[in-house]
């Protein structure tokens, strides 16, 4: 990382916490995205709610391929010391969450995703579109 990037980076973090929250959240999203979920979103909730600081939304074209994004993003949280307080891989399921405290992930079937609008529902949340 560059110097000018590093310095960026710690003003946009005021603590080692939250700059460790977003780095949860940026390795879910890129699992998400590595294993062709589309439309990754990172969610930020600080000062909103007290239950987690990001969201981290994706989609699948199916819920077959829902509980693939969701296995990568697991094993990829693991590697990094991060295990899932909850998770539910139910077959036939087209809305998978992922609870790692501060983070939440959400994997939806496009048509799930359409339907729920967690999007539209945290609107005055500042969003950001995952892209590598």
């Amino acid at each position: 990382m560059r110097r000018d990037e590093s310095v960026a980076r710690k003003e946009k973090f005021a603590t080692e916490g939250e700059a460790l929250t977003y780095e949860m959240a940026a390795t879910a999203a890129r699992a998400a995205s590595e294993m062709f979920a589309t439309d990754v979103t990172l969610i930020d909730l600080r000062g909103l709610v007290s239950y987690a600081d990001y969201f981290v939304v994706a989609s699948a074209q199916t819920e077959r391929q829902t509980r693939r994004v969701a296995q990568e993003v697991i094993e990829r949280m693991i590697e990094k010391g991060h295990r899932p307080r909850t998770k539910r891989l139910d077959e036939g399921t087209a809305w998978i969450s992922l609870d790692f405290l501060d983070v939440v992930v959400h994997i939806f079937t496009d048509e799930a995703r359409d339907y729920y609008r967690l999007e539209s529902l945290w609107r005055s949340a500042p969003q950001e579109n995952w892209q590598e």
